[in-house]
């Protein structure tokens, strides 16, 4: 089921003193699913998943999240209340690549994340296509 479907951009600039997702512009076409209800018996490890590909909405403009997944994920989570580390980060393109944040040690007031990346699973992608056709 489709929760909230949005393109999220960025300056690359931070007048409020809150880092931005990256420094340099970028915009990303974002689909937030919700993969099933859970009830008192069931329980999902990743209720949610978050779909994004790159949009090109300026002459200059080719961030990768592969390398800032970490600032994305953390903005999202932030503004829809998602469990960031519940959440499965689904990056289309060729190939569909999911990323896997994993909390590390708290070594001051930030929260570090572990990012690995790897390939979709057919599973994963059958639970999303059906949401993602007209994307």
């Amino acid at each position: 089921m489709i929760l909230h479907d949005f393109t999220y951009e960025w300056d690359g600039k931070s007048d409020s003193g809150k880092k931005p997702i990256s420094w340099w512009p970028g915009c990303y076409r974002v689909r937030i699913l919700r993969l099933g209800q859970e009830d008192g018996t069931v329980k999902f490890m990743f209720p949610n998943a978050v779909v994004f590909r790159p949009v090109q909405t300026r002459a200059v403009m080719n961030t990768s999240l592969e390398n800032y997944i970490h600032y994305f994920a953390e903005e999202i989570s932030r503004q829809y209340q998602l469990d960031l580390t519940k959440v499965l980060w689904i990056k289309l393109g060729d190939p569909v690549t999911v990323a896997r944040l994993t909390p590390e040690r708290k070594l001051s007031d930030e929260i570090f994340y572990a990012v690995s990346w790897r390939p979709v699973r057919p599973n994963e992608m059958a639970a999303i296509e059906p949401d993602i056709a007209d994307f």
